[in-house]
Parts: C-alpha cells; structure tokens; sequence
C-alpha cells in the first residue's frame, strides 16, 4: 500500500512543492494518472477513489476557473493527490487552495522533471507491491502445512508462464535473504526491484526468480549446474549480496517439492542469523533442521509457552541458566558447574528440579526438551517469516 507521504522516498520528490493540503498525507494512492481534456470537457467518469492526478493545467491555460471546477469535481470523487507542473500555471488559484486544505487533498507543484517519470515511478512501484504481494500470498498458501498441491501448481505456473506438463522433470533450488537491519516494506521491494535488474545483466546469465516472501527476499531457480553451493556462491557474488545474510537450499529437489526447498533456505538463513554466519547451507544444517520445523506447530509453542512460564519466574531464574548452559555445554556437568561457578553436586540438584517442573524422568527426555527449550526462548530470528 502507498499513500501520499511515501514519496518522500522517491528520487522525484525532490522536484516537488507542497502547495495545499498538509493533513491529507495519509490518503492512499491506488493509480496514477493524467488530468488533461476531461477539464474542457467535465467528464470526470474516468477517474476513481484513490487516483493521483497530474495535470499541466492546459485545459485552462486560458480560463483559470475550469482549475476550480475540476479540481471540485476529481476532490468529490475521492482522487488522493494533484500535481501540477507548473508550465502554464506559476501559483494556484487562492481559492484553489482554500479548497484543497479544506478537504485535506495534497496539491504539489513542480516543473523541472517530466510527467512521465512521475507517472513510471509511481505506477512500477504499484505494480510491483500487487505483484508481490500476489506471490506472497501463493507462497503462504502452500508454505503453511500442510502443503496444498493446488496452490503449489498455480504458484508454480504463474512464476514460470509454463504448461503444467512442461514443468516435469525440472528441479528447484533456491536461496533466502535477510537484510542485515529491519527494513520497511517500501525500501524492500525497491531492493528486490535492482537486483531484478541486476539479475538480467549477469554474465553468469542465470534464470532466476526473485520475490518478496515476508521480512525476506527469496530467489528460486529451476535451471542449475551439478554443484548448487558453488552455483550460488558465484550468484552472490555478481549480485553483490554480501550484506545480507544468505541461507542456500543447496540439494535438488523435484520442482513440485518447491515448497520443501523454500522452507530450507529459510531454515539455513535462520541458523546463520543466530550464529552471525554470513552464508549457511541446507547440507550443513544439523538438528536446527527439525527444530526449526516443530516451532511452526502451534500445539508445540503454546506447550514451550507454559513451560516459559514456570521457570521465567524470579525464583526459577538459577534453573533456567543451569539449563541454557548444560545445552551450551553438552549437559556436561563439571563443564556446566564451572561455566556457572557452581559445585556439580548443585547442578545435579537443579536437573531433578527441571525434570519435575517439566514433566520428564529420564535424561533422555530432559535433554530433548532443554535443547528445544534453549533453541526457542533464545533464537533472535524466529519471527523473520512470522
């Protein structure tokens, strides 16, 4: 969604004079388009809720009051914002200002840009924020178990523009991104808009494919050579990714376990997130590779809750670090004894404790259950998808 306050990103608003309309920042923009003989004409059937108009005011180059008129009638419809290259017109009439503050609809005046990049700027950014967020919601559709074969093929078909009989026998492989800070959605998608860009100017001249999938920036590919982390490690480099944190779904799959893959690479970028590794495969990735899976049930969170609960309580505080810390250590006692200055006997003696509030009695069942514990209540990325 973009509303008026956000072209302040944009490269051409430099070139841009607030004239009127201060409060009416918030108005969402849904079009772009171009006021020019509908002023002559007053048929304004054209235009809808949401437009932001740009005109140049030719229309009433020599009757200034069909500016009123228009812009009365377009403020009626519910239009977002003017602007106003000021070719013909220097300053607004004041009552068309009155107006436009009165109603809280931006008016903005500029001259040394042209309408057509205005109108390229907006309307890409439009379209690209539909597009992704139509691949978006395919991808969640079929990334939220269980899987949906449906929605994986559709998916799977308007990525690709391709016959479902011609995907057969393809393979996929992918790789996830994260932005080294938490980024706003506008600054996201003009990312992944360069690095499209980038992408179709590669010497490499690989096939790829890059949306938005939440906080991150996914790229799939359906054509690869035989060494996959080698493959993408040249990919990073052409596309200059350095700075993001990268998870590689590094083993072939069959094109209709995309979803598979995707979940991956999304894994392995979590797993170098929360170890400070700037590029993590998928052939690496030890128990996280399940771990990171059972966090998505909601039975097993709501089940991690109440046991946080228990023991984030002040009196519990010394169990929870013997836990974190006989994890850290391999639940080797003395090890665990000397990282917390403790005697082991005391270590001994918090375990019977951690058993009794979790429920468990063998060590077994302890250690399954501290490792998912410690995982979950100290895993920095867990959200990056949520």
């Amino acid at each position: 969604m973009l509303d008026v306050a956000s072209l302040e990103k944009f490269d051409f608003l430099n070139n841009f004079v607030l004239a009127a309309g201060h409060n009416g920042l918030s108005r969402t923009i849904s079009n772009v388009v171009i006021l020019d003989h509908e002023g002559i004409d007053g048929d304004f059937s054209d235009f809808h809720e949401g437009d932001f108009v740009i005109t140049n005011l030719l229309f009433a180059k020599n009757s200034p009051q069909k500016i009123y008129f228009s812009f009365e009638a377009l403020i009626s419809i519910g239009v977002s914002a003017f602007a106003v290259k000021t070719v013909f017109f220097k300053e607004l009439p004041s009552e068309v200002i009155e107006l436009a503050d009165k109603k809280e609809v931006p008016v903005f005046l500029f001259n040394d840009i042209y309408i057509e990049d205005v109108i390229l700027g907006i309307t890409d950014h439009l379209r690209s924020s539909s597009n992704y967020n139509y691949y978006e919601t395919l991808l969640d559709s079929f990334l939220a178990p269980p899987s949906h074969e449906k929605q994986l093929n559709e998916f799977l078909a308007a990525l690709m523009n391709d016959s479902a009989v011609s995907l057969n026998g393809k393979s996929v492989s992918c790789v996830y991104l994260i932005s080294p800070q938490d980024i706003d959605e506008f600054s996201l998608q003009r990312n992944i808009n360069k690095l499209t860009l980038q992408s179709r100017h590669m010497i490499s001249n690989a096939s790829l494919h890059i949306l938005k999938y939440k906080k991150g920036i996914l790229i799939l590919t359906f054509d690869f050579p035989d060494n996959i982390y080698g493959f993408w490690m040249k990919i990073i480099k052409e596309l200059h990714l350095s700075s993001y944190t990268i998870g590689i779904s590094d083993k072939p799959l069959n094109i209709y376990k995309t979803d598979i893959a995707v979940e991956r690479s999304i894994n392995s970028a979590k797993h170098a997130l929360n170890n400070h590794i700037a590029v993590f495969k998928y052939s690496d990735l030890r128990l996280e590779n399940l771990i990171y899976s059972i966090y998505k049930d909601n039975y097993f969170c709501e089940f991690i809750g109440e046991k946080t609960q228990l023991l984030s309580s002040p009196k519990n505080q010394s169990l929870l670090k013997t836990m974190h810390q006989l994890v850290l250590n391999g639940f080797d006692i003395d090890k665990t004894a000397g990282a917390l200055f403790q005697h082991p006997n005391t270590i001994r003696y918090r375990i019977g404790k951690l058993k009794s509030i979790m429920n468990v009695e063998t060590d077994l069942e302890f250690q399954i259950l501290a490792v998912l514990f410690h995982n979950a209540t100290t895993t920095t990325s867990l959200d990056i998808i949520s």
